[in-house]
């Protein structure tokens, strides 16, 4: 067990406290999803305050003998797979590698998602698309359900005039859409493992001049009306943007920071800007014209010429 410098009593809260959430998540995954999201930030965080990441891991690996326990072998296989992202998170953070923490972690489950979905469709003996399309349609059969007892005729008249184009777009969206919830859920442990050690300075990230050139790309190949390109590229797209997104979220922060605004004032704009759609598209512009701009760098000099 944990016996370093920072003190015997804290190390042993600090350990039972994640212990505690690793049994949560293999006994009850569904009300501990928050906690399965958020465990590569939370194993990175635990193995900072432990000092010794292999002392960090076996704690980890404990509550993984619940597999022999009837009913969790899945749970803990999952388990044991995030547990593995955290760990791979925990290192590229430790090198200094953002955005490869946040991108080879992301990557990894999309692959694990894309392998999932094959095995259940071969399966079922049908094709990827087909139980995608399955699956659309299954959660608009629900979100229907909900609007008849929550909304007016006329709203449940619309929403079911529009279904179709709604279910097209989101079997077509599909893969894009969800490699850029992904990305989202890693940058979230990003900030989490960020408010834990304030190691690295988000207000400053910027990702690599060369994703412009994917966005030229993706752009390109969403306007090309042949075969699946079209749908690639607005996948692309979809996933580029996110990327320009966390960027003008960076800018915004940057930008709040050096102006000194208040955290109460702070937390109002972020979820303005989460809630709001077209909020958050001109921040996904923002972080793209930051490419030539350097917004940033203008933020600091008016403050000098001011002076």
């Amino acid at each position: 067990m944990p016996l370093t410098g920072r003190g015997r009593k804290t190390l042993w809260i600090y350990t039972g406290v994640f212990l505690f959430m690793g049994l949560l998540v293999i006994t009850v995954p569904v009300d501990a999803m928050p906690l399965l999201v958020c465990l590569p930030a939370l194993f990175s965080a635990y193995s900072d305050r432990i000092g010794k990441p292999a002392t960090a891991l076996a704690a980890a690996l404990a509550p993984a003998l619940l597999a022999f326990v009837p009913g969790y072998a899945g749970s803990v296989i999952i388990y044991l797979f995030v547990i593995a992202l955290g760990v791979l998170f925990h290192r590229l953070l430790g090198r200094g590698s953002i955005n490869l923490a946040v991108l080879v972690p992301s990557s990894l489950v999309l692959a694990f998602a894309f392998t999932s979905i094959l095995y259940l469709a071969a399966g079922q003996g049908v094709t990827i698309g087909a139980l995608i399309s399955q699956w659309v349609g299954g959660f608009f059969d629900q979100l229907m359900a909900v609007y008849r007892q929550t909304s007016s005729e006329g709203v449940i008249r619309e929403m079911t005039a529009f279904r179709e184009r709604m279910e097209g777009y989101a079997v077509k969206l599909f893969w894009g859409l969800l490699a850029s919830t992904l990305l989202s859920l890693m940058w979230v442990n990003l900030l989490i493992a960020n408010g834990v050690n304030r190691r690295y300075p988000l207000g400053r990230w910027r990702c690599p001049d060369w994703v412009v050139g994917l966005f030229i790309l993706s752009g390109v190949l969403s306007l090309v009306s042949y075969g699946g390109v079209s749908a690639v590229g607005l996948n692309l797209l979809i996933v580029v943007l996110q990327v320009y997104f966390f960027q003008g979220m960076a800018i915004a922060s940057s930008f709040m920071a050096h102006h000194e605004w208040s955290r109460f004032i702070r937390a109002i704009v972020y979820v303005l800007i989460l809630t709001q759609i077209y909020i958050m598209i001109g921040i996904a512009g923002l972080g793209l014209f930051d490419t030539w701009f350097d917004f940033r760098k203008r933020i600091r000099d008016s403050e000098g010429d001011k002076t």
